[in-house]
């Protein structure tokens, strides 16, 4: 089976990004969280939006590259921001009170990402090409 044919069966794609992003985050993320009750339900939660981020964000590529519209580059960049946010706040929920960019939290940089993924979004969404 080639890459091509891989990538063009959405359910064989889905599975291999939700597995992907649970085999990278396993050791660093779950392993550590997994005995800490509820928690490990919002971690679960933020790796499921990044397994789902990703599926979206691998599928407007490839939807991009065979049609080479606007509206599927700008729906990728959106999807992008969207792995982009929950990776920052999965760090966040992981290692709170880490990692900080002066006087801005990680869940306020998550929080600007989300807003400029909805407006770039609906960028895509309303522009006509």
């Amino acid at each position: 089976m080639s890459l091509i044919t891989f990538i063009e069966r959405k359910g064989n794609m889905f599975t291999v990004s939700i597995l992907a992003v649970i085999g990278i985050l396993f050791l660093p993320v779950i392993v550590p969280n997994i005995f800490h009750g509820l928690h490990i339900a919002h971690i679960f939660l933020h790796i499921a939006g990044i397994a789902l981020a990703t599926f979206l964000t691998v599928s407007a590529a490839y939807a991009y590259a065979k049609i080479k519209t606007r509206k599927l580059a700008i729906t990728t960049i959106a999807f992008s921001l969207f792995v982009a946010s929950e990776i920052i706040i999965i760090i966040d929920v992981t290692w709170p009170y880490t990692f900080y960019l002066g006087n801005v939290s990680m869940e306020q940089i998550s929080h600007m990402l989300l807003i400029g993924m909805l407006g770039i979004f609906s960028i895509g969404v309303f522009r006509r090409d």
